[in-house]
């Protein structure tokens, strides 16, 4: 079997300003040891994934940036959008790009560049899990992260019957909720925060979003500009009947506050 994967790093980080920028966004920062988030997601990946089956999907801005930061990666599997649409047109640009160079039967997870993960084992074990369901089954896999809290800054994930062995069905999307629902959702015990991960073979994402949003299926990097602004989300998994959640609990976080990046473990500066 063949897996690929794509690291979304096109964000412009824009909820820790200053310390981020247009120029340096949250997943180039070097907080961690001197190492920045899009490293350790890459180095996390390659765990399970060759190297050169490794995509960078990014704004043509960062992509100078991003080769900095990931030198073992090859310059040709940075796929640079010309303007910014959301999720839904890169991902979907990206997988039509590995399917054209690894075949239709590729595995491909998309995964953020800028979240952070302590439990690195716990995470490789779930991704693997991820991989091996999808290689053999026609559905759209995410990944849900157990919540720790009532969390109403994530959306959340109802899950319902179980598939096979870790995987379970999920049944509908549901956006940030009030603290009111999300304490309900946390004693109810069937929920998982959106954690923004999805695993799929190329022909199977290539079918279901020709489905649910066409417009999105002819992407090129050439009518790139004319794409809707729309997330993946949005665009495809909640329309999409055949969509599996894996849920797991490995020390995530978007780091997608200041408090958050404190709990990281981040270094940072003392003007901030």
């Amino acid at each position: 079997m063949t897996r690929a994967a794509v690291i979304l790093a096109g964000g412009a980080g824009t909820r820790l300003r200053p310390l981020s920028s247009d120029e340096c966004p949250k997943q180039f920062l070097r907080l961690w040891r001197g190492r920045s988030l899009i490293e350790m997601t890459f180095d996390r990946i390659a765990r399970l994934v060759p190297e050169d089956q490794i995509f960078i999907s990014t704004n043509e801005q960062y992509r100078k940036l991003t080769l900095e930061h990931l030198p073992r990666l090859k310059p040709e599997n940075v796929i640079a959008e010309p303007a910014r649409r959301n999720t839904a047109p890169a991902i979907a640009l990206c997988c039509f790009t590995i399917a054209e160079r690894l075949g239709d039967a590729a595995t491909i997870a998309c995964l953020p560049s800028d979240h952070f993960i302590a439990d690195e084992p716990g995470f490789i074990h779930v991704l693997d899990r991820a991989y091996a369901y999808a290689e053999s089954h026609d559905d759209l896999v995410t990944i849900g992260i157990t919540p720790t809290d009532p969390n109403t800054g994530y959306g959340y994930l109802e899950l319902g019957d179980a598939i096979e062995d870790e995987v379970i069905r999920l049944r509908r999307f549901t956006e940030k909720p009030s603290q009111e629902k999300a304490e309900e959702f946390l004693r109810v015990g069937n929920y998982a925060w959106n954690g923004g991960m999805f695993i799929w073979r190329a022909s199977v994402f290539r079918d279901a979003l020709t489905k649910a949003s066409p417009d999105i299926a002819t992407v090129t990097l050439a009518n790139y500009e004319s794409m809707p602004n729309i997330s993946i989300d949005y665009a495809l998994l909640e329309k999409a009947p055949n969509v599996a959640t894996i849920r797991g609990d490995f020390g995530w976080s978007d780091v997608g506050s200041w408090e958050a990046l404190r709990a990281s473990g981040a270094e940072i500066p003392e003007q901030f």
